[in-house]
Order: C-alpha cells, then sequence, then structure tokens
C-alpha cells in the first residue's frame, strides 16, 4: 500500500494596502506580487496564487477595489480559510518614502486561530529586494515555515524595478484581477498599454516581464507571450510563474516536447516529482504514458 503523503498548507497573499496617511496608488498590488511570486517557490506551501481565488473572495470589481485602498468591509479570515481551505493569510500595509517602503505584515494560521505573526520590513528599491525576500524567508522560519539555505538562495533574484515600476505593475494587475471578475465578452486584457508601461519604466525587471507575458497568453497571442515569458526568465531563471507561462504556451500550441521541459524545470523549482509534472502535461494534451 502506498503511503499517503500529508498534504502541504496553502499560503494567499493578499493585497498590500496603504498606511491612513498613504496616498492610494498601484504600489501596494505591485507589492503583493512581489510577495507572491516568492511565496510560490516555498517547498514547505502548496503553490498557490492569489488570482486563483480573487473571483471567489471578491465577487465585484468594487468590492476588491475598495479593499486595495484601505476600505470596505472586513473580511471574515478565519471563515474564508476554513471555506477555502486556505491555512496562511499574508496581510500588508505599506507607506512609501522616496525610493524606500515601510510594511507592516502580519501572518494569520488558521490551524491555531490564536496566532497571528507580526513583523515590519524594509523594501529597499536599490538593493534589487534582495534583503526583504531574504528577512520575508527568515521571518517565515519564526513562523515554523522554514526554507532551506541551499533552495534561499536558488530563489532570491535582483528584481530591477523602480518605485513608478511598482506602481504601475499594480496598475496592470488591478487589470488582471478585474478581468477575472468580470471577464469582457471576448475574455480579453482591455489596457495592454499598462503592462506594456510597466515594462518600459523597468525593463529589466523580472516581474514586469512576467505579468505583460501573461497578459499576453490571455489574449491567446503564444509568441508574444513566449517571447516575454522568455525575457523575465534572462532576469530571473527560477521564475515559477514564467515557466508555468511557457508550459502553457506549449501545452495550447501543441509543442510535447516544450511542455515536458518546462513542467519538469518547474517542478525542480519546487523540488516536486518528475513524473507528476509530465503526467499532468500528458493529461492535458490528451497523451498516455
Amino acid at each position: 500500500m502506498k503511503e499517503n503523503k500529508q498534504k502541504k498548507p496553502k499560503l494567499i497573499v493578499m493585497p498590500f494596502v496603504p498606511e491612513n496617511d498613504q496616498v492610494y496608488n498601484g504600489t501596494g498590488l505591485g507589492i503583493h506580487f512581489f510577495f507572491g511570486n516568492i511565496v510560490a517557490v516555498h517547498t514547505d506551501l502548496e503553490e498557490f496564487w492569489f488570482g486563483w481565488r480573487v473571483k471567489k473572495l471578491f465577487s465585484e470589481k468594487k468590492l476588491l477595489k475598495a479593499y486595495c485602498s484601505g476600505g470596505g468591509p472586513a473580511l471574515d479570515i478565519p471563515n474564508l480559510a476554513r471555506k477555502h481551505e486556505i491555512q496562511y493569510w499574508l496581510q500588508g500595509r505599506y507607506k512609501q518614502n522616496k525610493n524606500m517602503i515601510a510594511l507592516s505584515l502580519s501572518l494569520f494560521d488558521a490551524k491555531e486561530e490564536t496566532q497571528i505573526y507580526e513583523t515590519q520590513l524594509i523594501i529597499n528599491i536599490n538593493d534589487g529586494l534582495i534583503t526583504c525576500s531574504s528577512t520575508f524567508f527568515d521571518w517565515l522560519s519564526q513562523c515554523n515555515l522554514h526554507l532551506s539555505k541551499d533552495h534561499k538562495k536558488k530563489v532570491l533574484w535582483p528584481e530591477k524595478i523602480s518605485i513608478k515600476g511598482l506602481e504601475f505593475l499594480g496598475y496592470a494587475l488591478e487589470t488582471t484581477y478585474l478581468s477575472y471578475i468580470a471577464p469582457s465578452p471576448t475574455n480579453d486584457l482591455p489596457d495592454i498599454e499598462k503592462f506594456e508601461k510597466a515594462v518600459a519604466i523597468s525593463p529589466e525587471s523580472y516581474l514586469t516581464h512576467d505579468l505583460l507575458a501573461w497578459a499576453l497568453y490571455k489574449r491567446q497571442n503564444y509568441n508574444a507571450a513566449i517571447q516575454s515569458f522568455k525575457s523575465a526568465l534572462s532576469f530571473n531563471k527560477y521564475g515559477l510563474g514564467a515557466l508555468a507561462g511557457l508550459m502553457w504556451c506549449a501545452i495550447f500550441t501543441n509543442n510535447e516536447e516544450k511542455a515536458y521541459k518546462y513542467a519538469i524545470a518547474k517542478a525542480d523549482v519546487r523540488k516536486e516529482s518528475h513524473g507528476k509534472a509530465k503526467a499532468f502535461v500528458a493529461n492535458k494534451l490528451n497523451l498516455n504514458l
């Protein structure tokens, strides 16, 4: 009889909201996207992205907009945790001062509802967000979510994005999330210029190229999406989102070889089974291994 391995817990990164004296802009969503990308590679957590639940958490566009601006009704996190089977909920508030952003983070553990971990972090744009990433993973270790030193070194990358780049990254991401909540009849993203603007402002950013690539993918412009995903990987070769995007592009263009290649590369980032990765692709391509 096969041993039944315990399922890994999920962690959701909620949009970061401005402090009371901070003017609302796209920066909070830009930071949220950055943290979503670094959390996704944590090997003790199941891969999980906020976009997978945004429509169920916010049934209307105005509710998400209100939340991101720091307003709207408070969410019943313990109830939502049970309903969606998500153990960890990361929330944050931000305040910007020139090239520095102060963050106040809280992590709710639904297994122990009385346990809420809190910390303060500083994002320094000038060091590629490396110090912030490293300190964040150290804090997660204190929250019983340890990431090995070897893997931590592997998945930290210098994110070359400016404050303005973060802001426009957030505006583009908002467009993405709103399209998930209420898709247009053609299921496309009408404001592609927001994604291109983010790339133009921070052309050496993994995050901006990755998000643009997903916008192109959503439009089924697979060739352009592939090039943008590859550009993203040139700045972060372990970028989980870009590897997943290349896998899906290969699947939808029936490129079996590339689909397996990127599925395996994605599995390696999370230290997961090659066999399961290949079986996933085979299932999507209707193949028998």
